[in-house]
C-alpha cells in the first residue's frame, strides 16, 4: 500500500503536465500493459477521461471495492477522478482512448444528458444491443485513422467522430439504466458544475452557501437542482462525494484517520468519524479493517 493515492497527470507512469482542452490520445491496450506485467495498480486521473474498447482476451478491473470481470467484445468508460485498476490475462487486445474532460464538456455543452450519463462508471456489453459492436470499431478505426493522417479539418473531423462515438456508447448505456427524470439542458449544466466545484474544492471546506454563489443562483435553486436529478439535497451531494473520496484514503493509503480527515478539509476529525459513521453505519476505523485497509 502506498502512501499516497497514486494520482497521475498524464497516463498511467507518467506525471508531465496537464494536456491541452482539445487533447486526444489513443494506444493498443498492449503497450503500456506489457511493460507492467499485465497488472496495473489503482490510480486515477483527476482530469482525463477514458474509453476502453477490448476486442479479445479476458480481464478485470479493480475500482476501490469492486472486481469486474471484463469479457470481450466490451467498452469500458471511466470517468475522471475514477480509481481504477486491472488484472490482464497475457496478451488483451484493445484500444484505450484518453480525452482530457473540458474536450468532452466542450463536445456536449448542447446536450448535458449525454454528458451525465457517460460520466459513469460502466461497462458495456453488446449481446442484445441495437447498435452493433462491428459500429463500435467502425467509429473507433475511423477516429484512429483521423488522429494518425494529416488532412484538412482534422480536429473538426475528430471533434464529430468523437461525438458520434459517444453517442452511439450512450444509446447502449440507456438499456440497464433508469433514466434520470427529464431536466432543461441549463439545469443539468448547473447541476454537473457543481459536481465539479465539490471535486475541485476537495481541500477546502466550503458551504453549500458558497457553492451556490460561485453558481450564482440560490440554495434553494440548487436544492431543487439536486432534488430533481439525484433526488438528493445539496448538502447530501456533498457528503456523499466527500464520503466516496474518504473510502479511498482509508482503503489505499497510509495516512491516519485524522490525516484523512484534514486531507478532505475537515478541522475536527471527530466530526468527520461521525459524518461518516452516520454515512455508512460504521467508523472510519472499522471501515478500514473491515475492508483490509491498513490501521
Amino acid at each position: 500500500m502506498s502512501r499516497d493515492l497514486k494520482n497521475f497527470k498524464g497516463l498511467y507512469g507518467e506525471h508531465q503536465l496537464p494536456f491541452p482542452e482539445n487533447f486526444i490520445h489513443r494506444e493498443l491496450l498492449a503497450v503500456r500493459s506489457k511493460l507492467y506485467g499485465w497488472e496495473i495498480d489503482q490510480h486515477l486521473h483527476t482530469n482525463l477521461y477514458q474509453l476502453f474498447i477490448f476486442t479479445a482476451g479476458s480481464g478485470t478491473l479493480l475500482s476501490e471495492q469492486q472486481h469486474l470481470s471484463l469479457q470481450p467484445p466490451c467498452v469500458l468508460m471511466i470517468p475522471a477522478n475514477t480509481l481504477h485498476g486491472f488484472a490482464f490475462q497475457a496478451g488483451m487486445e484493445g484500444d484505450v482512448f484518453t480525452f482530457s474532460e473540458s474536450s468532452l464538456e466542450h463536445l456536449f455543452s448542447d446536450a448535458q444528458h449525454v454528458l451525465l450519463e457517460i460520466k459513469k462508471l460502466n461497462q458495456l456489453t453488446f449481446d442484445h444491443s441495437e447498435i452493433s459492436f462491428n459500429e463500435i470499431v467502425w467509429l473507433k478505426d475511423k477516429t484512429i485513422r483521423e488522429l494518425d493522417e494529416v488532412q484538412p479539418e482534422k480536429q473538426y473531423t475528430l471533434q464529430h467522430l468523437t461525438q458520434l462515438l459517444f453517442l452511439s456508447l450512450y444509446r447502449i448505456s440507456l438499456r440497464s439504466e433508469t433514466p434520470v427524470p427529464p431536466s432543461d439542458n441549463r439545469t443539468l449544466t448547473y447541476f454537473l458544475t457543481f459536481q465539479k466545484l465539490i471535486r475541485q474544492g476537495l481541500n477546502e471546506p466550503k458551504s453549500v452557501q458558497h457553492y451556490a454563489r460561485e453558481l450564482t443562483i440560490t440554495t434553494v435553486h440548487l436544492n431543487r437542482i439536486c432534488q430533481a436529478i439525484v433526488k438528493k439535497s445539496a448538502l447530501q451531494v456533498v457528503h456523499e462525494f466527500l464520503i466516496t473520496e474518504a473510502k479511498k484514503y482509508l482503503l489505499n493509503t497510509t495516512y491516519s484517520l485524522s490525516e484523512v480527515s484534514y486531507r478532505l478539509g475537515f478541522k475536527d476529525p471527530a466530526y468527520f468519524s461521525r459524518l461518516f459513521k452516520k454515512q455508512t453505519q460504521l467508523s472510519p476505523r472499522a471501515y478500514r479493517q473491515q475492508h483490509g485497509g491498513r490501521l
